[in-house]
């Protein structure tokens, strides 16, 4: 190799190692911006704009001086997930902290400087009367809430467990846990929707319930159908366990019960899912005898003519009713009926349940 050989080589080998050398020292100063300086106990807070972008965001974070290289955050960010995790709002962070400590602080919900409302659901609520709570509330529309119930896809375990029906009201009914929430002003129906689903899979859904669910001859969306019912029927007191194993006799003996015949959804009385939900809906009038309802949806619903349970929830019911659905009492009835003072008369055949009507009928024209 001549003299302008190895001259060449040298070059390159020289470059090489400048290479090297760039990257050590450009993977050091990353790393030393990833870690951050080290938190001094003082905080700034950073305000986070409806819908910013992480290159806004990172922005706001260089000029707040708590990063130094807003195209290393950006990066580090998209690989650890945190792209879209971001909420709007007044953030505090501690000077000094590292990526991920500011990643997290910038994903907590805050209520600095926002304006909330708190709303709450009792047990039972339907999906028409919190759309219409809503809607008095100025959060959404009627129909924009029951749309985002039938349409929308939401990021949670169970979304695909729940069944698509045009026989159904609302598809969603039954998984709109009932609670006391605290609404951002200016929340679309999908994210109020998303936030209610989202505590349903954290309260209700614990290893134990899904155990019990796996070893039940009911799948999640059966047990939330028949809850809805017994959260109906039990008139809020404690028997809940006691009236699902009702039903659960009922499922299982279909030869000689093929349907539940629950008041709570029938089309013969008024006030219940059929004519207060879907007759107001579909009316204007709870009470309506105007057949404006689908029919599919009378059929679909109807505990006194479908076989075994209805084409949906009737409800969203509360953790109680859940419980007692998921664990319901062994006992022989197939009947029950309540006087006006919810006293609960049982009965196993026919016979009994007639033998308890007039009991009911003599108590409550007595008292």
């Amino acid at each position: 190799m001549g003299r302008k050989g190895k001259s060449v080589l040298s070059i390159l080998i020289l470059l090489f190692f400048i290479i090297i050398l760039v990257i050590l020292i450009t993977g050091l100063y990353a790393l030393r911006e990833i870690k951050g300086s080290g938190k001094t106990g003082n905080t700034t807070i950073v305000t986070i704009p409806e819908g910013a972008s992480t290159a806004k965001i990172a922005t706001i974070l260089k000029e707040e001086e708590l990063i130094g290289n807003d195209l290393i955050f950006r990066v580090y960010s998209r690989v650890m997930g945190g792209d879209g995790t971001y909420n709007m709002g007044d953030h505090k962070v501690e000077i000094g902290s590292s990526y991920d400590e500011i990643i997290t602080a910038l994903q907590q919900t805050t209520y600095l400087d926002v304006e909330t409302v708190t709303v709450t659901f009792p047990e039972g609520t339907t999906a028409l009367s919190m759309a219409y709570r809503l809607s008095d509330l100025g959060f959404c529309s009627v129909n924009e809430f029951i749309n985002a119930c039938n349409y929308d896809t939401y990021d949670v375990s169970f979304f695909n467990q729940i069944t698509k029906s045009e026989d159904k009201f609302v598809r969603l009914e039954g998984f709109l846990f009932p609670d006391t929430y605290e609404f951002v002003v200016g929340s679309s129906a999908h994210d109020i929707i998303q936030k209610m689903l989202e505590i349903f899979e954290e309260k209700v859904l614990t290893p134990e319930v899904k155990d019990a669910i796996s070893r039940s001859d009911l799948n999640l969306e059966e047990t939330i159908i028949l809850a809805s019912i017994v959260e109906k029927e039990t008139l809020g007191d404690e028997m809940y366990a006691m009236v699902a194993g009702v039903f659960k006799n009922r499922l299982d003996n279909p030869d000689e019960f093929p349907c539940l015949e629950s008041d709570t959804s029938t089309e013969h009385l008024n006030g219940n899912f059929i004519y207060g939900v879907l007759g107001f809906y579909y009316n204007g009038d709870a009470d309506s005898k105007i057949r404006n309802i689908p029919q599919n949806m009378i059929e679909a619903y109807d505990t006194y003519i479908r076989i075994g349970l209805p084409v949906g929830a009737i409800c969203n019911p509360g953790y109680k009713a859940i419980m007692g659905t998921v664990n319901p009492e062994s006992h022989e009835y197939y009947f029950f009926i309540t006087d006006k003072d919810t006293n609960y008369y049982w009965g196993v055949t026919v016979g009994d349940h007639e033998r308890n009507i007039t009991k009911v009928r003599n108590y409550n024209s007595t008292h």
